[in-house]
């Protein structure tokens, strides 16, 4: 009975945006526009280029590398810099690749989920310069998203928890061809939920005409990219940079929908990312105002 009610009220929802897009057509066309721009500039060239990287790095053996050279035992670490270097959702996809792979269990997979939350570092350092435009308060964003989630990474962290797999497949076309297929799947999740948020958000803004920082929230909620660069519209710093961080740390509902997406037909649990934006939006936040005022 439940379902039924939950299938009856998307599909009301689905009308209703439907029937708004076919009267506002200049709408969807430029949200469309703008955000596929943004995406095919900002957010396309790195990751998708990393993806395929780091899927051959694993590929061919990194991980065994780094534990018999480096003897780092750790797989939280290797996925926590990954993660970081790349951004979200590649914690998700990290986690599922690696399960895949039986390199890890499933509770580690599930912990993994908790403390791999990132945003895109070349794409945030560049945003932030033009959002807020002071270097203080950059760095504390920036310091407070990464200590947030070490803190998480150190207290679920365990040792000797990954199998070593030398069944590495020495055909690297076959690999090449593999690795460009998973990272394009994931690459139409992200830019498809975003893009689908984005108009859903512009619809929200554009019947309700929310302004101020009622405006800058509901851009953030469903779409934390289109929350950062509505929060100039904020004279406070202070209360920008906070609201910034919270947008990275917690992730509009379009990330939060990616992890989900990626994590299908596998037995990772979806709750263990939620819990994790919570503890580390909570961590972060008082990480940043413990900075700010220092």
């Amino acid at each position: 009975m439940k379902k039924n009610y939950k299938n009856r009220f998307i599909n009301i929802i689905l009308l209703f945006i439907l029937v708004y897009y076919l009267l506002n057509n200049n709408l969807i066309i430029d949200n469309v526009l703008d955000y596929s721009k943004l995406f095919l500039t900002r957010l396309f060239p790195v990751s998708f280029t990393f993806y395929i990287i780091i899927g051959l790095l694993i590929d061919y053996g990194i991980i065994e590398y780094i534990n018999n050279s480096l003897h780092i035992k750790n797989i939280n670490l290797f996925v926590y810099i990954i993660s970081m270097i790349n951004g979200y959702p590649s914690g998700a996809k990290y986690a599922k690749d690696l399960l895949d792979r039986e390199i890890i269990n499933l509770e580690t997979a599930n912990k993994i989920l908790m403390f791999s939350h990132f945003p895109n570092p070349l794409f945030i350092t560049s945003t932030l310069n033009i959002i807020i435009n002071n270097k203080t308060i950059n760095r504390n964003i920036l310091l407070s998203l990464l200590l947030s989630n070490l803190i998480i990474m150190i207290i679920y962290s365990k040792k000797n928890y990954y199998t070593l797999n030398s069944n590495i497949i020495n055909d690297f076309a076959n690999n090449l061809i593999k690795e460009i297929n998973n990272s394009f799947k994931t690459i139409i999740i992200i830019y498809g939920t975003s893009l689908f948020f984005d108009l859903i958000s512009s619809m929200i803004l554009n019947i309700f005409k929310f302004r101020g920082i009622n405006y800058v929230i509901v851009c953030g909620l469903f779409d934390l990219t289109k929350g950062i660069y509505s929060s100039i519209i904020i004279n406070n710093i202070f209360l920008r940079g906070l609201l910034i961080l919270i947008f990275l740390s917690i992730g509009g509902i379009s990330i939060h929908l990616q992890t989900k997406s990626i994590l299908t037909k596998t037995k990772i649990k979806y709750k263990y990312f939620f819990y994790g934006r919570i503890i580390g939006t909570i961590l972060a936040i008082i990480i940043y105002l413990f900075l700010c005022t220092l």
